[in-house]
This record gives structure tokens, sequence and C-alpha cells, in this order.
């Protein structure tokens, strides 16, 4: 039986105009048809299930691209460690992936789980065994011995072995290849502004996943780093954080190549991130939101993509991360781009999701308000259908950042990453 939704506004595209009232047909996980009511409505006259949302605006469901699932923001800690088992993780990653639902995120990217438990929850959630996004994985990054996320068990080095581990990735199902170019906060004694693969070793990975059909991305905090990822051609770079041994520094230069190559950027902006919780290790506020300004001022494609599951940065509040993309100077057209159309052409599936159109996968949301006049309006969804099944809404829990704990985290991923703490913050 086919679903009729109907709402005082619809919007098809972060481009499209808004239609009002308007209605979007969907048959099992496809849409077969979308405009104004008088125009598909009478779909609802026959043996479909007509929903009536009244004030509120249907639009395509949000894409979150950069998340870790077996990750638990609430553990009070920030770090790579494998720390339970499998079975437990999975379960954990169950319940993370309906929490994306209640944000309204119907697409996702888990960028580094344990072995190949990403596969194993991909495969649940498409069966329709699991509730959640539906998935694109990585499985295991890639990373160097000691390297950033190394207990994830993707550890390869020198061009051969790289090489193997994308071969790997194939033959276990993951949808791309995920590299630690550079250290990260999060992994003691890996020093994010070091570079850890040579520009050979990460050319070989780009090659070995294009010939197999695979998109790339790379973890990438460090200046020299970032360019390095820029120069072996990575389809998309994560963070993109312009760190240094005591900062950041933003450098026009490579900025400009990132934009000349079309390279994607999901700086993985958060909770964290935000001006009144702020507790990101990177930078202070203003320098980190700052380097972001710049990027999308000369003209970068920035995806959304949360890092949710390190602590303290929860599933459900998606949202935050797209405030500080307000912050950074992007309009809310550019802001529902950036979780939605350009997110999908991002990950390779603008012919399946990202926008309403007939044939398309039936990830479909409704919000509050009008998005187009004020983003915020993201932050309030009321109707959420992921691939056709629709999702009980649960409450979003509020932003209650605990300071002493905040800074606990904050402290931890400075002093793992042989900075000095800032004075005062010893604990």
């Amino acid at each position: 039986m086919s679903t009729v939704i109907r709402a005082h506004r619809l919007l098809t595209s972060s481009s499209a105009d808004i239609i009002a009232d308007g209605a979007v047909v969907v048959d099992g996980a496809r849409i077969v048809a979308v405009g104004t009511w008088d125009e598909v409505g009478q779909a609802g006259r026959g043996s479909a299930e007509v929903v009536e949302l009244g004030d509120v605006t249907l639009m395509p469901g949000l894409f979150d691209c950069h998340v870790h699932l077996s990750f638990d923001p609430a553990s009070g800690t920030t770090t790579t460690a494998v720390t339970i088992p499998d079975d437990e993780a999975l379960e954990l990653m169950r319940s993370n992936a309906g929490k994306l639902l209640d944000a309204g995120v119907t697409t996702a990217r888990d960028l580094g789980a344990p072995g190949t438990l990403g596969s194993r929850i991909k495969a649940e959630i498409a069966s329709g065994e699991t509730s959640g996004p539906s998935l694109q994985v990585t499985n295991a990054p890639i990373t160097v011995k000691g390297g950033h996320a190394f207990a994830m068990g993707g550890v390869a080095e020198g061009v051969e072995e790289v090489r193997e581990a994308v071969r790997r990735r194939a033959a276990e199902g993951a949808d791309l290849v995920k590299v630690m170019t550079t250290g990260g906060f999060m992994t003691a004694g890996s020093h994010p502004w070091q570079t850890r693969y040579s520009l050979e070793e990460l050319r070989a990975i780009v090659e070995q996943a294009h010939e197999l059909g695979l998109l790339t991305t790379t973890h990438v905090l460090g200046v020299e780093g970032i360019d390095r990822a820029v120069e072996a051609g990575f389809d998309a770079i994560e963070h993109c954080g312009w760190v240094t041994e005591s900062g950041t520094k933003f450098n026009r230069e490579i900025a400009r190549k990132i934009v000349e190559r079309g390279v994607v950027v999901s700086p993985a902006m958060n909770t964290a991130c935000m001006a009144d919780s702020y507790f990101c290790p990177w930078d202070e506020h203003d320098a980190v939101v700052g380097n972001l300004r710049a990027l999308h001022d000369m003209g970068a494609r920035i995806i959304a993509g949360t890092d949710a599951g390190i602590g303290l940065v929860h599933f459900a509040r998606f949202a935050d991360g797209l405030s500080v993309f307000a912050d950074a100077g992007m309009g809310p057209r550019e802001i529902i781009a950036s979780a939605t159309d350009v997110a999908a052409e991002a990950c390779g599936l603008g012919e399946v999701t990202g926008k309403l159109a007939p044939g398309l996968r039936a990830d479909v949301i409704a919000v509050e308000g009008d998005p187009t006049e004020d983003w915020e309006a993201l932050r309030r969804p009321m109707f959420v259908m992921a691939a056709g099944r629709r999702h009980e809404l649960r409450p979003i829990p509020p932003r209650d950042i605990d300071p002493d704990m905040a800074q606990k985290i904050h402290d931890t991923l400075t002093q793992g990453a042989g900075r000095p703490l800032a004075h005062g913050h010893d604990h």
C-alpha cells in the first residue's frame, strides 16, 4: 500500500522553491510522485494511507557524513581504544542508529568501527532488522602502527600493505576507504599535526580504491597532512583542522587547491565546537570557526558531519554542528545543501537520495517552520521516514554539558596530543 504525506510546505531540494500544500507519494522504499496536493493527491483517494502533517515543511532526510556508532558519547571519555566486546558494541551501534533517526538523519557514514562491525550494522539496517539510517561504512580505518585508531585493527604500512588493506575493505563490503593521514587527539601519542603516511602510500590507497569503485576520505588535522591528502587525490577530507603543534594556521594556497580540485570537506563540527559549550582541543573557538569561514568564503564544498560518538557529542544533537556552519557564514540554503543534496553527491548517492523526486529512496522528513528562512527549523523534526519506514520520534535530549566533564575531555585530549595545558586547566 502506498502512502501520501501532505504538508503546508514542500521543499524538494536545497535550491528549489517552496511548494505550498505539497505532497510526497511513497510506495515501499521509493518515492513515486512529488508535487502539489492537487497534482498528486489523487493517489490518496484510493487505497493509499494519507498522512496529514499540517503546518510543517516536508523535505529530504538529512545526512551525517561522519559518525562512530560504536562509541558512547555518554561514557565521559574520548578515546579510540576498543573497550567492549563485539556483541556489546553491536548493541550500542543499534541504539545509536535510532538516535540519528530522532534527529532526522536518514543517511550516515560510519567512518571507523572495530573490525567489520560497520558492515554488520549496515546489513541489519538494510534488512529492516534494526531501525536506523541507510549507512555507508569504512570498517576499521587504515592507519600506521600506534597511529590514530590503531586499536580498531586497520594497521598497514608501505605501498603494498596499504593496497592490500584497500582490497580487504572492498571484500568486507565497505562503501569507502578511510585513512588516518595524521595523528589524532583521541589516540595518545599519535601527534595530530604530524603526517603519518608518505605521498606515495596515500596515492596508492586512492588509486587502489578508485580501481575497485570505492570513494576515499581521510582523517587529516595537520597542515602538511591536508596538503598531502589533496595532492594524493582523496575525494574528501575529514576535519581539515589546519592544526599545528601549538594551535591552528590556515593556509590559503592549500585551500585554493582544495577548491580547484573539488575536494569535499567534512569539517566534523559538533556540540564541542559551539561557543557556549566549547571544548574542541584544536585551538580557540574563534580560530576554528574563522578557519572554516575562510574555507567557505573561498568556495569549498562543505558537507555536514559531526563525529558523533566522541565524548559529549550525542547522536541526536546533529543540528549543533549546523549552528557552527551558521557561525562560519553559511546561509540557510547552504546549510540545507550541506546536509542533503550536496552531501548525497559527495557520497556518490546523488541518484539515490538527497532530494525528493520520483524514483529516489523514500528518505523524507518534516520540520517545524521554513528551513529556507531559518535553518534552526532543522532542530525540530516532526516526522521521519527512512527508506520508506516511518520512525517513531523520541525527544532530542537537551544540550546539557557538564563544564567539568567538558574541561576534563579537553585536557585529556590536549595532554594526549603532547601539548601543554593552558594555565589553570590542570586537574
